[in-house]
């Protein structure tokens, strides 16, 4: 009896032993990882100093970031594609450096309340017309740009009235610089025309600079420009010009003799 006892727990010390050294022998099963979702990334704007109401927008005072998507979702925060930023863009208030842009702190050319906003107070918005004035149609212009105007009278007479009889004593020079346009219209062409006919432009002016204008296209002729195509110092006489051309022609007859 004893035997059979000692037996039989010789026996269940052996299986346990077999059943022990099987389970850490047989690594577990691994449960399958779930497949990890790729972490997606927009982008926003970031103002890198402090911007004033009616200030243009531009790569001096915006920086753009990449951040995480659901950390922009939580936080509110506009993606740089939502606020449509282009030429011309303004803001609508004083902002502090390091804000992160959004659509409500940002106008763009055509929203409501653009023009207002863009002109400032001290400025009222002038229509002007390409017509008679080709460099509107050859030259892109877009909103935001600068651009002069250059008056050419006569110190004698009215060129209006008598046009260019007497060259000796036009001259033509920069009125207004730098005015910004806020505004490119275009006017529709006749039936069946695919394009606009021609550009019109709404320009920030200051009372004072219409009142130049009006008077000079009274006295003579007006061109705009680019404003980075000239200075506000320009200036050009005919009589500057004609004595070239005498200087021209009696060198020309002296080499002929």
């Amino acid at each position: 009896m004893s035997r059979l006892l000692i037996f039989l727990m010789i026996f269940g010390v052996v299986l346990f032993t077999i059943f022990s050294l099987e389970g850490m022998l047989i690594a577990p099963e691994s449960k399958p990882k779930a497949a990890e979702q790729p972490i997606r990334v927009v982008e926003v704007a970031r103002l890198t100093r402090d911007a004033s109401r009616a200030e243009s927008i531009s790569s001096e005072s915006v920086e753009f970031l990449s951040l995480n998507e659901k950390e922009v979702l939580s936080k509110n925060i506009s993606t740089a594609q939502s606020l449509n930023l282009t030429k011309g863009s303004v803001f609508t208030g004083n902002f502090k450096s390091g804000q992160f842009l959004s659509a409500e702190m940002v106008s763009n050319p055509g929203d409501a309340g653009y023009l207002a906003l863009s002109i400032g107070d001290k400025f009222v918005p002038y229509f002007y017309s390409s017509n008679d004035n080709q460099i509107i149609e050859t030259v892109p212009i877009a909103v935001g740009d600068r651009v002069s105007f250059v008056s050419t009278t006569s110190s004698t007479h009215n060129i209006k009235e008598a046009g260019y009889a007497e060259m000796a004593d036009i001259t033509s020079r920069v009125i207004v610089d730098g005015a910004k346009v806020i505004q490119v219209l275009s006017t529709p062409g006749e039936a069946g025309e695919s394009e606009s006919r021609s550009a019109s432009l709404l320009i920030a002016l200051t009372v004072e600079q219409i009142l130049h204008l009006e008077m000079a296209g009274k006295l003579g002729d007006i061109t705009l420009v680019p404003s980075h195509l000239t200075g506000k110092t320009l200036s050009v006489k005919s009589s500057d010009i004609i004595k070239r051309l005498s200087g021209v022609r009696e060198m020309r007859a002296g080499e002929a003799q």
